[in-house]
């Protein structure tokens, strides 16, 4: 698991256009970093993000991510595993529930794909969302189409949109696909009224930044949105046709 050209972009983006916070930042896996730091330095430096001393202590990155975070404002990098091989500062098995003493502890929780690997999504993804402190983001950049065999599973933004919902306590703030070097947005399907589908022949990468605006304890089960506007629309003719309803 790691950091490729296009998951920096990603990061660097949320930091210079949207603002997040990755003063407390927490990654699934310990993410070892692909990027030569010549080309990330350049990348960060085009962005206007960090110091020459950060800049400089990429070069110190032992391969992994901690030095990119720290480029990004983080304070402390810890990074989440259900196995200490690759020595990840908490170890825990995402198929269950995170324990309370991690609720609301970071600014910022990472998925440079992880979950898909994890089978127990509903609980993993709920674990991100409370580790998350009030105005923190989960950023997750993750396998969509075309990556069968990847992990146990590859993700709809239907799926994200409906689960950062303001019934969850959260709200989409991006959403992106990218297949190949292109980068595409996705709108929500609940509010274009449509299923927004993708058929290709290349392995595309679902992005999510959703950031956490109040806490809520019970994850609210979704349902997929043009499923409701269909039921909602039948109620609706059985009230018309029908005045006792």
């Amino acid at each position: 698991m790691g950091f490729l050209n296009a998951s920096c972009q990603v990061l660097l983006h949320a930091r210079k256009r949207l603002g997040v916070d990755f003063s407390r930042t927490v990654t699934l896996g310990r993410q070892e970093l692909f990027m030569k730091p010549t080309d990330l330095r350049e990348m960060a430096r085009t962005q206007g993000i960090g110091t020459a001393e950060q800049l400089q202590r990429l070069d110190l990155s032992e391969g992994y991510s901690e030095r990119l975070f720290e480029l990004l404002g983080s304070e402390r990098v810890e990074s989440m595993d259900a196995s200490d091989y690759e020595k990840a500062t908490i170890i825990h098995d995402l198929n269950l529930p995170v324990p309370s003493s991690l609720h609301g502890r970071f600014t910022c929780v990472v998925d440079g794909g992880t979950i898909e690997h994890v089978f127990h999504f509903p609980n993993a993804i709920k674990s991100c969302m409370d580790m998350l402190a009030v105005g923190g983001h989960y950023i997750g950049l993750t396998p969509a189409n075309n990556q069968m065999g990847h992990g146990f599973y590859q993700f709809s933004p239907e799926l994200y949109y409906r689960v950062f919902s303001a019934e969850n306590g959260f709200e989409v703030r991006t959403m992106l696909v990218r297949a190949a070097s292109d980068w595409y947005e996705v709108a929500d399907p609940k509010t274009m009224r449509e299923r927004t589908e993708l058929v290709n022949a290349v392995p595309v990468t679902l992005v999510v930044i959703a950031r956490k605006n109040n806490v809520v304890d019970v994850l609210r089960t979704p349902q997929q949105s043009d499923y409701v506007s269909a039921w909602k629309a039948q109620d609706a003719n059985l009230s018309a046709n029908d005045p006792d309803r």
